[in-house]
């Protein structure tokens, strides 16, 4: 029997996955392949067809080698990625770059203990000659669990001979050492003096540079709409429905696949704002001579984005301030103006009641600068320097 299943992967890409599958009483035979395009699955699907009807003996060395599998964990994580593809952009990007590190050169079936804590520990490390630098304990639980994930596929679609109990146990001794633990929820925000300070700096290169990137703007719409940075760069206007007040997000992050996990967020009137402010035809008209596409709410490089925003933390001075921390001042906001936790959820996407408890019984605060104030603080900065 032959299939051939359409899939779209966390980057929007389009691929067809050709399954071949023989049953016989003398063999049992799978094998298959992911294109770009359905032409190429199908033709590759009758190739083989033809192939093993006229050499059946293929059938049963296809057999033996797999009992005899010599697949390098890079080499499952590769096979890996290009046929599952449920997952997000964040895993596949951190599969792709585990490929690179020495555990990914053992055979699946020689993989032991001290190989996964001899990974953990390099990886804890770094590697200061190729500037990688050294990791925090959740990334590198964070690692061994995509591994596992590739090594529980592995053994039950593939028939690949994994010891995962060896994985289990490294896993268990790297945790009782306090080497590897979960990410510690982060509660930093932004203050009114860091937030101002931001907005005079980006808003001054961007009235100083023709080919600045409106940093200040998108700033205040991530603390707004509570949008993090990926999905602020993945915006379609198309999806944006001004009469109803909302905005679809695609793809968003969710532990058991972003692939088209698509919601609709609230646009307050704050957000709205901030949207008027990036459609003002002189900021889109600037934005798009930067090369971006015309559908997207920012159409700009999302790489180039994030370089201005470090670059500016690091010339003000301002230290472990995260972009993805704006989120959390955007939610904080929603909570301190007294929304429920279900309303909450209509802003930050959430799930689940348990990644918002926190934002229960907050207390305003008193000296909250908002996006009006601080452009109003950030004019008169320029002025001064005039």
């Amino acid at each position: 029997m032959s299939t051939i299943t359409k899939r779209v992967t966390s980057t929007g890409e389009i691929r067809y996955r050709a399954l071949l599958q023989i049953r016989r009483e003398e063999a049992n035979y799978t094998e298959s392949r992911t294109f770009s395009k359905k032409s190429l699955a199908e033709a590759w699907l009758k190739k083989r067809e033809v192939e093993l009807e006229e050499n059946p003996e293929l059938l049963h060395q296809k057999k033996k080698s797999q009992t005899k599998s010599n697949l390098t964990l890079a080499e499952a994580m590769e096979k890996y990625l290009n046929e599952v593809a449920s997952f997000g952009r964040s895993k596949r990007m951190g599969l792709r770059f585990l490929c690179n590190w020495p555990i990914g050169g053992i055979k699946l079936k020689d993989l032991k203990r001290q190989d996964y804590s001899a990974h953990t520990l390099l990886r804890k490390k770094g590697v200061p000659e190729i500037d990688i630098l050294p990791i925090k304990a959740s990334t590198a639980l964070q690692d061994l669990q995509y591994i596992k994930s590739v090594l529980k596929y592995a053994e039950q679609t593939w028939g690949e001979k994994v010891d995962i109990t060896e994985l289990d146990k490294a896993m268990a001794g790297l945790r009782d050492a306090r080497i590897i633990t979960k990410s510690v929820k982060r509660n930093r925000l932004a203050t009114s003096e860091e937030l101002q300070v931001l907005t005079n700096y980006f808003y001054r290169r961007w009235k100083q540079r023709r080919t600045a990137i409106p940093v200040h703007l998108i700033f205040w719409f991530a603390i707004y709409s509570c949008r993090r940075e990926a999905e602020i760069s993945r915006l379609k206007l198309s999806d944006y429905d001004k009469k109803h007040k909302e905005w679809l997000v695609r793809d968003l992050k969710n532990p058991n696949g972003s692939a088209g996990n698509d919601k609709h967020f609230v646009i307050n009137e704050n957000t709205q704002v901030l949207i008027d402010e990036l459609m003002a035809p002189d900021v889109r008209e600037r934005m798009l001579k930067l090369g971006g596409d015309v559908d997207l709410l920012i159409p700009v490089n999302s790489k180039s984005f994030a370089a201005r925003w470090q670059q500016g933390l690091k010339i003000l001075g301002i230290d472990d301030l995260r972009f993805h921390d704006l989120r959390h001042e955007g939610a904080t906001r929603f909570a301190e103006d007294g929304l429920t936790i279900p309303q909450l959820q209509q802003h930050t996407l959430h799930d689940s009641w348990s990644s918002l408890e926190r934002y229960v019984k907050i207390r305003r605060r008193n000296n909250r600068l908002n996006f009006e104030e601080a452009m109003r603080n950030a004019e008169i900065s320029i002025l001064k320097l005039k």
